[in-house]
Protein backbone atom coordinates (compact mmCIF):
# COMPACT_ATOMS: atom_id res chain seq x y z
CA UNK A 1 0.00 0.00 0.00
CA UNK A 2 1.32 3.48 -1.29
CA UNK A 3 0.77 6.86 1.46
CA UNK A 4 -0.86 9.08 -0.11
CA UNK A 5 -1.27 13.15 0.78
CA UNK A 6 -3.97 14.87 0.19
CA UNK A 7 -3.27 17.72 -1.95
CA UNK A 8 -4.51 21.23 -1.27
CA UNK A 9 -6.48 21.67 -4.36
CA UNK A 10 -8.73 18.44 -2.79
CA UNK A 11 -9.41 19.51 0.17
CA UNK A 12 -12.74 20.15 -1.11
CA UNK A 13 -13.43 16.73 -1.74
CA UNK A 14 -12.41 15.06 1.03
CA UNK A 15 -14.58 17.59 3.14
CA UNK A 16 -16.85 16.06 0.85
CA UNK A 17 -16.33 12.73 1.41
CA UNK A 18 -15.75 12.40 5.29
CA UNK A 19 -19.41 14.43 5.48
CA UNK A 20 -20.90 10.87 4.16
CA UNK A 21 -18.86 9.17 6.46
CA UNK A 22 -20.79 10.98 8.88
CA UNK A 23 -20.88 10.02 12.32
CA UNK A 24 -18.20 7.73 12.21
CA UNK A 25 -15.43 10.51 10.81
CA UNK A 26 -16.81 13.23 13.05
CA UNK A 27 -13.45 13.69 14.96
CA UNK A 28 -11.67 13.99 11.20
CA UNK A 29 -14.18 16.21 9.74
CA UNK A 30 -14.20 18.30 12.73
CA UNK A 31 -10.37 18.70 13.27
CA UNK A 32 -10.15 19.13 9.32
CA UNK A 33 -12.42 22.03 9.36
CA UNK A 34 -11.32 23.68 12.29
CA UNK A 35 -7.93 23.67 11.44
CA UNK A 36 -8.51 25.20 8.07
CA UNK A 37 -11.24 27.74 9.44
CA UNK A 38 -8.01 28.85 11.48
CA UNK A 39 -5.79 29.15 8.87
CA UNK A 40 -3.68 25.91 10.20
CA UNK A 41 -3.87 23.26 7.23
CA UNK A 42 -0.29 24.38 6.18
CA UNK A 43 0.99 22.36 10.02
CA UNK A 44 -0.73 19.69 9.38
CA UNK A 45 -0.47 16.38 6.47
CA UNK A 46 -3.77 14.60 5.23
CA UNK A 47 -2.25 10.97 5.04
CA UNK A 48 -5.16 8.56 3.28
CA UNK A 49 -4.12 4.91 1.76
CA UNK A 50 -5.64 5.69 -1.29
CA UNK A 51 -7.23 8.70 -3.56
CA UNK A 52 -9.96 9.11 -3.93
CA UNK A 53 -11.77 6.70 -2.44
CA UNK A 54 -10.05 6.19 1.04
CA UNK A 55 -10.64 4.19 3.82
CA UNK A 56 -8.14 5.61 6.40
CA UNK A 57 -7.46 8.79 7.13
CA UNK A 58 -4.80 10.20 9.36
CA UNK A 59 -3.94 13.88 9.99
CA UNK A 60 -0.74 14.68 11.48
CA UNK A 61 1.44 17.59 12.33
CA UNK A 62 4.04 18.02 9.72
CA UNK A 63 6.88 18.67 11.54
CA UNK A 64 6.90 16.73 14.87
CA UNK A 65 9.98 18.19 17.12
CA UNK A 66 7.57 16.93 20.04
CA UNK A 67 5.00 14.33 20.85
CA UNK A 68 1.34 15.89 19.23
CA UNK A 69 -2.00 14.94 18.54
CA UNK A 70 -3.15 13.33 15.74
CA UNK A 71 -6.85 12.39 14.34
CA UNK A 72 -7.45 9.55 12.40
CA UNK A 73 -10.12 8.03 10.29
CA UNK A 74 -10.69 3.89 10.03
CA UNK A 75 -14.07 2.96 8.19
CA UNK A 76 -13.49 -0.43 9.66
CA UNK A 77 -10.90 -3.17 11.74
CA UNK A 78 -9.92 -4.42 8.28
CA UNK A 79 -8.05 -1.65 7.46
CA UNK A 80 -5.90 -1.65 10.33
CA UNK A 81 -2.66 -2.32 8.61
CA UNK A 82 -3.51 0.51 6.73
CA UNK A 83 -3.62 2.44 9.57
CA UNK A 84 -0.31 0.89 10.73
CA UNK A 85 1.49 1.76 7.69
CA UNK A 86 0.79 5.12 7.77
CA UNK A 87 1.06 6.14 11.04
CA UNK A 88 4.88 4.04 10.73
CA UNK A 89 4.98 6.68 7.32
CA UNK A 90 4.08 9.99 9.69
CA UNK A 91 6.95 8.71 12.35
CA UNK A 92 9.65 7.37 10.13
CA UNK A 93 12.01 10.42 11.40
CA UNK A 94 11.13 10.67 15.47
CA UNK A 95 10.64 8.24 17.54
CA UNK A 96 8.47 10.24 19.55
CA UNK A 97 5.01 8.55 20.30
CA UNK A 98 2.26 9.85 18.81
CA UNK A 99 -1.42 10.85 20.61
CA UNK A 100 -4.23 9.82 18.16
CA UNK A 101 -7.51 9.87 18.73
CA UNK A 102 -10.61 9.14 16.03
CA UNK A 103 -10.44 5.22 15.94
CA UNK A 104 -13.09 2.77 17.13
CA UNK A 105 -12.11 -0.44 20.01
CA UNK A 106 -12.33 -2.96 17.27
CA UNK A 107 -9.93 -0.82 15.30
CA UNK A 108 -7.67 -0.51 18.57
CA UNK A 109 -8.29 -4.10 18.91
CA UNK A 110 -7.24 -4.93 15.65
CA UNK A 111 -3.75 -2.79 15.68
CA UNK A 112 -3.13 -4.70 18.48
CA UNK A 113 -3.72 -7.82 17.14
CA UNK A 114 -2.27 -7.30 13.77
CA UNK A 115 1.02 -6.27 15.97
CA UNK A 116 0.64 -10.02 17.97
CA UNK A 117 2.84 -9.64 20.90
CA UNK A 118 1.75 -7.80 23.31
CA UNK A 119 5.22 -7.33 25.19
CA UNK A 120 5.99 -5.19 21.99
CA UNK A 121 3.35 -3.56 19.98
CA UNK A 122 3.84 -0.08 19.57
CA UNK A 123 0.05 0.72 20.09
CA UNK A 124 -1.68 1.11 23.59
CA UNK A 125 -4.44 2.35 25.08
CA UNK A 126 -3.87 5.88 26.73
CA UNK A 127 -7.47 5.66 28.88
CA UNK A 128 -10.52 4.16 28.96
CA UNK A 129 -12.61 4.20 25.51
CA UNK A 130 -14.65 7.13 25.26
CA UNK A 131 -18.37 7.59 24.24
CA UNK A 132 -19.53 10.10 21.88
CA UNK A 133 -21.95 12.35 21.91
CA UNK A 134 -23.32 15.20 19.39
CA UNK A 135 -25.22 18.03 20.19
CA UNK A 136 -27.72 18.70 17.33
CA UNK A 137 -28.02 22.26 16.72
CA UNK A 138 -32.21 21.82 17.64
CA UNK A 139 -31.35 20.57 20.85
CA UNK A 140 -29.13 24.04 22.07
CA UNK A 141 -31.32 26.11 24.13
CA UNK A 142 -30.10 29.32 25.41
CA UNK A 143 -29.63 30.13 28.82
CA UNK A 144 -29.69 33.82 30.71
CA UNK A 145 -26.30 34.14 32.44
CA UNK A 146 -27.25 35.15 36.36
CA UNK A 147 -26.66 38.44 37.67
CA UNK A 148 -23.04 39.46 38.43
CA UNK A 149 -21.41 37.60 35.79
CA UNK A 150 -20.40 38.42 32.85
CA UNK A 151 -19.52 36.16 29.36
CA UNK A 152 -16.13 36.29 27.43
CA UNK A 153 -13.85 34.04 26.13
CA UNK A 154 -10.16 32.59 27.44
CA UNK A 155 -6.84 33.68 26.37
CA UNK A 156 -3.25 33.11 26.88
CA UNK A 157 -3.57 34.75 30.44
CA UNK A 158 -5.57 31.74 31.41
CA UNK A 159 -3.35 28.89 30.50
CA UNK A 160 -2.12 28.63 34.15
CA UNK A 161 -6.07 28.50 35.58
CA UNK A 162 -7.19 25.91 33.01
CA UNK A 163 -3.61 23.76 32.81
CA UNK A 164 -4.52 23.19 36.60
CA UNK A 165 -8.22 22.52 36.65
CA UNK A 166 -7.83 20.12 33.57
CA UNK A 167 -6.75 16.65 35.06
CA UNK A 168 -6.12 15.14 31.25
CA UNK A 169 -3.78 18.30 30.71
CA UNK A 170 -0.05 17.79 29.71
CA UNK A 171 2.35 20.73 28.71
CA UNK A 172 0.75 24.56 29.48
CA UNK A 173 2.10 24.91 25.76
CA UNK A 174 -0.37 23.00 24.44
CA UNK A 175 -3.19 24.27 26.74
CA UNK A 176 -2.10 27.77 25.86
CA UNK A 177 -1.94 26.72 22.00
CA UNK A 178 -5.75 25.40 21.91
CA UNK A 179 -7.05 28.19 24.00
CA UNK A 180 -5.77 31.51 21.91
CA UNK A 181 -6.65 29.37 18.55
CA UNK A 182 -9.96 27.89 18.78
CA UNK A 183 -13.29 28.94 20.57
CA UNK A 184 -14.17 29.13 24.03
CA UNK A 185 -16.46 30.41 26.45
CA UNK A 186 -15.13 31.86 29.59
CA UNK A 187 -17.97 33.21 32.50
CA UNK A 188 -16.17 35.89 34.73
CA UNK A 189 -17.14 37.67 37.92
CA UNK A 190 -17.79 41.40 37.47
CA UNK A 191 -14.61 42.12 39.28
CA UNK A 192 -12.79 40.07 36.54
CA UNK A 193 -12.28 36.48 38.47
CA UNK A 194 -12.62 33.81 35.89
CA UNK A 195 -14.97 31.07 37.51
CA UNK A 196 -16.53 29.23 34.80
CA UNK A 197 -15.19 27.57 31.01
CA UNK A 198 -14.57 25.93 27.96
CA UNK A 199 -12.82 25.34 24.92
CA UNK A 200 -12.97 23.62 21.89
CA UNK A 201 -10.06 20.88 21.63
CA UNK A 202 -7.59 20.97 18.48
CA UNK A 203 -9.11 17.56 17.35
CA UNK A 204 -12.98 18.94 17.62
CA UNK A 205 -14.40 18.00 20.71
CA UNK A 206 -15.41 20.34 23.19
CA UNK A 207 -14.01 19.94 26.58
CA UNK A 208 -11.72 21.12 29.82
CA UNK A 209 -14.97 22.05 31.27
CA UNK A 210 -14.94 23.78 34.94
CA UNK A 211 -16.37 25.51 37.24
CA UNK A 212 -14.91 26.83 40.59
CA UNK A 213 -15.86 24.73 43.80
CA UNK A 214 -18.11 27.25 44.96
CA UNK A 215 -19.83 28.50 42.08
CA UNK A 216 -21.29 25.10 41.15
CA UNK A 217 -24.86 24.10 41.22
CA UNK A 218 -25.54 27.66 39.46
CA UNK A 219 -26.16 26.46 36.28
CA UNK A 220 -22.68 28.13 35.27
CA UNK A 221 -21.63 24.89 33.70
CA UNK A 222 -24.75 24.73 31.54
CA UNK A 223 -24.45 28.71 30.39
CA UNK A 224 -20.80 27.94 29.22
CA UNK A 225 -21.50 24.47 26.75
CA UNK A 226 -24.69 25.93 25.65
CA UNK A 227 -22.98 29.21 24.90
CA UNK A 228 -19.73 27.22 23.15
CA UNK A 229 -22.09 25.19 21.39
CA UNK A 230 -23.78 27.96 19.93
CA UNK A 231 -20.86 29.73 18.76
CA UNK A 232 -19.85 26.77 16.90
CA UNK A 233 -22.82 25.99 15.59
CA UNK A 234 -23.31 29.82 13.99
CA UNK A 235 -19.80 28.88 12.94
CA UNK A 236 -20.85 26.21 10.79
CA UNK A 237 -19.21 23.21 13.15
CA UNK A 238 -20.49 20.20 14.77
CA UNK A 239 -20.63 19.86 17.80
CA UNK A 240 -20.05 16.55 20.17
CA UNK A 241 -18.19 15.67 23.22
CA UNK A 242 -16.18 12.49 24.31
CA UNK A 243 -17.13 11.20 27.40
CA UNK A 244 -15.84 8.53 29.62
CA UNK A 245 -18.59 5.59 30.40
CA UNK A 246 -17.56 5.25 34.33
CA UNK A 247 -18.44 9.50 34.69
CA UNK A 248 -22.07 9.20 35.49
CA UNK A 249 -21.96 13.02 36.58
CA UNK A 250 -20.32 14.01 33.23
CA UNK A 251 -22.87 11.84 31.19
CA UNK A 252 -25.80 13.68 32.99
CA UNK A 253 -24.52 16.57 32.43
CA UNK A 254 -24.05 16.07 28.62
CA UNK A 255 -27.79 14.51 28.42
CA UNK A 256 -29.10 16.98 30.60
CA UNK A 257 -28.03 19.89 27.61
CA UNK A 258 -29.34 17.80 24.86
CA UNK A 259 -26.37 15.70 23.64
CA UNK A 260 -27.14 12.73 21.70
CA UNK A 261 -25.11 9.19 22.09
CA UNK A 262 -23.84 7.77 19.55
CA UNK A 263 -23.59 4.31 18.77
CA UNK A 264 -20.02 3.62 19.16
CA UNK A 265 -17.05 4.74 20.91
CA UNK A 266 -13.08 5.97 20.64
CA UNK A 267 -10.01 4.93 21.57
CA UNK A 268 -7.82 7.53 22.80
CA UNK A 269 -4.13 5.26 21.75
CA UNK A 270 -0.37 6.03 21.57
CA UNK A 271 2.27 4.99 18.88
CA UNK A 272 5.45 4.55 19.38
CA UNK A 273 8.38 3.85 16.39
CA UNK A 274 10.58 2.64 18.64
CA UNK A 275 8.70 -0.38 19.80
CA UNK A 276 7.95 -1.60 16.46
CA UNK A 277 11.41 -0.91 15.52
CA UNK A 278 12.42 -3.06 18.43
CA UNK A 279 9.71 -5.93 17.17
CA UNK A 280 11.40 -6.29 14.11
CA UNK A 281 15.00 -6.53 15.35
Amino acid sequence: MAVREVLPKEYDELDQKLEKELPLSICGLVHFRLMGKEHLLTEKMMLVDSWPNFSVLVIIKRQMRETWLSVCFCKDPEFAANLDTILQFASRDTSLPLYIIGCTPDVMDALINFNQSATSCPFRRLCPDVMVYTLPAENIVPLTIPDGFKITELSNIHTENVHKSWPYATKEEWINYQITHFPSVLIETEDGRPVAWEVQHEYGAVGALHVEPEYRRSKLGSVVTRNLAEKMTKDGQLVFALVEESNPISIAFHENNGYVRMPFKFSCMGFCMEAKKKKEM
